[in-house]
């Protein structure tokens, strides 16, 4: 199995594995609808890609098996979030100053090391450029969400900073990275 991870660009942009392709629900929630309007919502996330990207390049990785496109991560400084305030009881515990995980999504072949590859791979890009600290939000009661369950970063090093429950019963922690 050969495992290949890369920076997004224009030209690997189309290689984001799916629903995140589509998916531009921390740039423009408001234009956000579950994949309902496939082509907007790719112009959306390629906008944010090529705004973001003049300032803060690379923000996201692209994890390839076997020349497959298998694994995507994005993530930049929270300013660069649009949508990072919707969970108000978390964001108020956000380092600005950091650089936040919107999204890490392995979607097949779990199990095999391909999230802890690309989540080593993003933690030593940030901390090549001297960011100290790296966070996201995790789910603590299903791994159903775009970065991912909380335990997954807890056994990789991150702590819990805060955690909110929501009146639907789904539960989410801001957790927290400091790198050396």
């Amino acid at each position: 199995m050969e495992i290949k991870i890369v920076s997004i660009d224009t030209m690997t942009l189309s290689d984001i594995v799916e629903p995140c392709r589509t998916c531009c629900y921390w740039e423009c929630r408001e234009q956000f609808s579950h994949g309902k309007h496939i082509e907007q919502e790719t112009k959306l996330k390629a906008e944010w890609f090529e705004k973001t990207q003049v300032d803060f390049n690379p923000c996201g990785k692209a994890l390839y098996v076997n020349d497959v496109p298998a694994a995507y991560c994005q993530y930049a400084p929270p300013k660069y979030i649009p949508d990072i305030s919707e969970y108000d009881e978390l964001v108020k515990h956000v380092d600005m100053s950091g650089v936040f995980i919107s999204c890490l999504f392995v979607p097949a072949q779990r199990r095999l090391g391909l999230g802890r590859r690309l989540l080593e791979e993003v933690i030593d890009e940030v901390s090549d450029r001297r960011f100290r600290v790296i966070e996201t939000y995790g789910r603590n009661d299903s791994s159903d969400y775009c970065s991912g369950p909380t335990q997954f970063y807890l056994a990789h090093g991150f702590t819990v900073v805060a955690t909110q429950v929501f009146p639907n019963g789904v539960s989410l922690s801001l957790v927290r990275h400091v790198l050396p």
